[in-house]
């Protein structure tokens, strides 16, 4: 059967037109698309491009409901300040509710109820004021309600779902003053995210009562404006004639942002949301926030409780260390910070007769808490250690080497090791058992591990050999002494030292008479230096002359 080229013209552009929007794939054409709908608004006042679609709607017979509106089950439930809506009415006053039809005409603040008010006021219902409504699950303007969200609120990963859109169309004041048209896009993803977005477009001014903004039903509310003709030009996301509000209970949003462990609980002080202590929390140390500090050569950390800071008033991400960049690391229930040679995070070195230092503090910038009425927070910690040490290596039975590790109750450890090698590359050390030919020389580095040599050097201060392992014994060579070759030992040589974290020296072997096993022991006694100006160690020039710089440690 044929029809007219026209009308068979209109079909073909018709069908063009839902093949495209049932078919796009690409964020490109689904934009396109909506800009095509956009096209199709039915004639009335200008629609302003912030404006979501709205010509496939649903719309509420006025007349029919008159004052209120008929219920809207909702495919997906929205969100909101900690409930779940199935249903939702788009009523003529310009205000979306949730339980029931809302139906007064003049606004009323407290409610008791939750409601979103793009624009409620008393509206008359003649023949061109038009409320529409619908449900988007699918389709390219989930894209654009993804990609606005994720413009306005950046700090959000956010994928849109569901969308609600209502507008109200060329909506006549009551006294006859003017007209309005407006729009409430209610956003979702479904599970943990929601944001309400109200648009506005020609909005004339207006002796009548009216609110914009909502209302929840435990009081929370947000009204946006005070004059009605600045709703089409102000805003709070920076898109003028646009407002957007993010919906989710604020409890939730932030208590799962928190990420409280299993003996903590999130709770609110003073409007500011955080893990505070558990049931099951035993509350240790309360005083020093239940302190742990590590120490371990130039690295250090102090770790407090997360939830007794909480509690005291002290929310993790505002403390810091000396330097305000240095911020703590949530470790589980505990804030850590940290610092290392690396990362001093303003660390400062000291040291006085019998240990080096390193000193920080954490605590608040401005001396003050985040919580009103609490004061600022500044807890000192410190890593010392000890700068005097002696050890012995038994050189016949363990020639690989030998370890010292120092554990302090309230300072810090480290290790220094003393190393045999067959010749000055110090490259390849001795290891197993080995036996060595008398007037052999031999080759000893002596290290400090774990810190930085650029702010701390070992200094051999004295060596010595005893024929059994014990350090004090009354039969005894000396090797170094007082930072020097032995004069009497001329086999002897101090190749490094006081330059860095490893000192060197060497000897010929030699043996005890009178002593059965033919094994030496040796012994070293060591200090730790502060790098800087000046030698840590003496220059050997053959007269045992006073250093310039550890005359502090020594000199009380």
């Amino acid at each position: 059967m044929g029809c007219p080229f026209l009308l068979c013209l209109a079909a073909l552009l018709f069908m063009s037109e839902v093949a495209t929007r049932h078919t796009t794939e690409t964020m490109d054409i689904q934009s396109q698309t909506v800009h095509q709908e956009l096209a199709t608004l039915p004639p009335g006042p200008y629609i302003p491009g912030h404006f979501y679609p709205f010509s496939h709607g649903s719309e509420v017979d006025l007349f029919d409901n008159i004052e209120g509106s008929p219920q809207i089950t909702l495919q997906q439930a929205f969100p909101f300040f900690g409930s779940y809506k199935a249903t939702i009415y788009a009523n003529k006053n310009g205000v979306l509710s949730f339980a029931k039809p809302l139906t007064k005409s003049s606004p009323h603040p407290h409610t008791g109820t939750d409601i979103i008010a793009p624009l409620w006021t008393d509206y008359k219902a003649d023949n061109h004021e038009r409320v529409v409504y619908e449900e988007v699950t699918s389709g390219p303007l989930l894209f654009q309600a993804t990609h606005d969200i994720n413009t306005m609120f950046p700090e959000n990963n956010f994928y849109a779902t569901w969308l609600f859109i209502a507008t109200w169309q060329s909506m006549s004041f009551a006294n006859s003053t003017g007209n309005a048209t407006f729009q409430a896009v209610l956003v979702s993803n479904g599970t943990d995210a929601s944001f309400v977005m109200l648009n506005y477009g020609e909005i004339d001014s207006t002796d009548q009562n009216w609110l914009a903004g909502y209302e929840t039903v435990d009081g929370t509310s947000n009204i946006i404006a005070k004059d009605i003709i600045t709703l089409s030009s102000s805003s709070n996301v920076q898109i003028p004639g646009r407002w957007a509000f993010q919906v989710i209970d604020p409890a939730s949003s932030y208590c799962q942002k928190q990420n409280c462990s299993w003996d903590e609980v999130c709770k609110q002080i003073n409007g500011v949301y955080g893990c505070g202590c558990g049931e099951n929390n035993t509350m240790l140390n309360k005083d020093t926030y239940d302190a742990i500090e590590t120490c371990s050569g130039s690295s250090g950390s102090l770790s407090l409780s997360r939830c007794q800071l909480f509690e005291a008033g002290y929310s993790a991400d505002v403390l810091h260390l000396n330097d305000p960049t240095c911020k703590g690391e949530i470790q589980n229930n505990r804030l850590v910070f940290k610092f290392d040679s690396n990362t001093m995070c303003g660390t400062i070195l000291e040291h006085n007769e019998t240990h080096i230092i390193f000193k920080n503090n954490a605590g608040t910038t401005d001396g003050m808490g985040v919580i009103s009425h609490v004061s600022g927070l500044n807890i000192a910690f410190s890593c010392l250690y000890p700068l005097i040490q002696s050890f012995s290596m038994p050189m016949a039975f363990q020639i690989s080497g030998s370890t010292i590790s120092r554990e302090l109750s309230t300072e810090g450890s480290y290790q220094i090791h003393m190393v045999p090698y067959p010749d000055s590359q110090f490259l390849v050390p001795y290891s197993g058992n080995v036996t060595l030919e008398m007037n052999q020389q031999l080759y000893i580095a002596v290290e400090v591990d774990q810190f930085d040599s650029k702010q701390i050097t070992l200094v051999l201060d004295n060596c010595w050999a005893t024929p059994i392992n014990q350090m004090d014994s009354l039969v005894r060579w000396d090797l170094i002494i007082r930072e020097c070759p032995n004069p009497a030992d001329g086999t002897v040589e101090v190749l490094q030292n006081g330059i860095s974290t490893s000192s060197r020296f060497s000897f010929r072997m030699f043996m005890f008479t009178g002593f059965s096993g033919n094994s030496i022991i040796l012994h070293c006694q060591v200090h730790l230096c502060l790098q800087g100006p000046g030698n840590c160690a003496q220059s050997c020039n053959g007269t045992l002359s006073r250093r310039r710089r550890s005359v502090d440690f020594y000199d009380s």
